[in-house]
């Protein structure tokens, strides 16, 4: 189902980049490529959930993946997540150090971590009887005292507490560490979601569906999260079947449609709602 509830874009780039991308010549990353995906592939037996798609995400972009239901858009995030193998194709991420596009393995979520790619999915997987600090490092808890090694060793609450704020705060949260989840808002326990994978420092950050279970206040806070996280120097990657958050925040729009990438577009104010649902839905090849 697509939501076509839109009103004026209002996020601007430089260019429009408007093509049939399902080509070699998407495989070709730019300088600023932080993350290539090249001509990868998810099969399960003969059921083809996405063929040879191939595109690369710039540096401190907002990527916005957009597509029908069925289109694969949950196939490419857990991919890029580490949650489920490709059947095909290369993944490559910029060396921070050496400045070069370096093939990483992305076959379970510790080496998607490993790599710099933290994601958020649409259920969260808050522990919603724990508090904020809890559920930040869940997993993960620092450690403190000990007379040998990790002989005696207790977790630092006090850290985790003080830790939590600031990553709260770095996206314009100010949510009580103490506070359990289940007594959060849907916008605020999405933020502790985020700021616990703002933790491992990611360089790139992905959104499954945010704002699909919160208010319209609480959606208004996701996108200004959004924007922080891009201000902080992040790579975001967000995928939303409401339209309107594309033209909000997005840069750059990746259409997929039946398991193909379709098309990418600058979201530069030359887009408009035809087009998109069009190539969105198969009304325009």
């Amino acid at each position: 189902m697509v939501d076509c509830d839109f009103s004026t874009m209002s996020k601007a780039d430089e260019q429009t980049v408007d093509r049939d991308v399902n080509t070699s010549t998407s495989t070709g990353a730019d300088d600023d490529t932080i993350l290539s995906v090249e001509n990868v592939s998810k099969h399960y037996g003969g059921v083809v959930a996405l063929e040879d798609v191939s595109l690369s995400i710039k540096d401190n972009e907002v990527l916005s993946i957009v597509g029908d239901n069925g289109a694969g858009k949950s196939t490419f995030i857990k991919l890029l997540s580490g949650v489920i193998p490709a059947t095909s194709g290369t993944f490559k991420m910029r060396n921070e150090e050496t400045g070069d596009l370096e093939h990483i393995v992305l076959d379970s979520p510790s080496m998607a971590k490993r790599a710099g790619i933290e994601t958020v999915f649409q259920d969260m997987s808050l522990s919603m009887q724990h508090d904020v600090a809890s559920n930040v490092f869940m997993g993960r808890e620092p450690t403190k005292g000990g007379l040998r090694g990790k002989l005696l060793r207790r977790i630092d609450r006090e850290y985790m507490e003080e830790r939590s704020i600031e990553a709260l705060d770095e996206i314009g949260f100010e949510i009580d560490p103490n506070a359990v989840a289940d007594e959060l808002s849907g916008g605020q326990q999405q933020a502790v979601a985020v700021a616990r994978a703002l933790i491992s420092d990611p360089r790139v950050v992905i959104l499954d569906e945010p704002t699909a279970e919160v208010s319209v206040e609480g959606s208004q806070k996701i996108l200004d999260l959004i924007e922080e996280l891009q201000a902080s120097g992040k790579t975001v990657i967000f995928i939303t079947h409401n339209l309107q958050e594309v033209f909000d925040v997005a840069d750059r729009v990746a259409v997929l449609r039946s398991g193909s990438l379709v098309a990418e577009l600058e979201n530069d104010g030359t887009i408009d709602r035809e087009d998109l649902v069009g190539r969105m839905t198969g009304a325009i090849q």
